[in-house]
């Protein structure tokens, strides 16, 4: 399993980015197209729920495994 970083990407420059691991990216995405609601508890433990309407881009990087293993 690999880590990938999502950002979300709303109006006015407001981001908010999850962690999440997959087999693959095209999986990560497959499962954001299915998405309505998103909600989970971020890095800094705050929960964040939002409507994927409401979202201007979205960015899956791939996380290098020397970051994963210094987060």
């Amino acid at each position: 399993m690999n880590k990938y970083k999502i950002n979300y990407y709303f109006e006015q420059g407001f981001l908010v980015s999850q962690i999440v691991e997959s087999d693959s990216r095209e999986n990560v995405i497959k499962d954001l197209i299915q998405e309505g609601i998103v909600e989970f508890t971020d890095e800094q433990n705050i929960y964040q729920i939002f409507n994927m309407k409401d979202i201007k881009l979205i960015n899956v990087i791939v996380m290098e495994p020397d970051y994963q293993a210094a987060n």
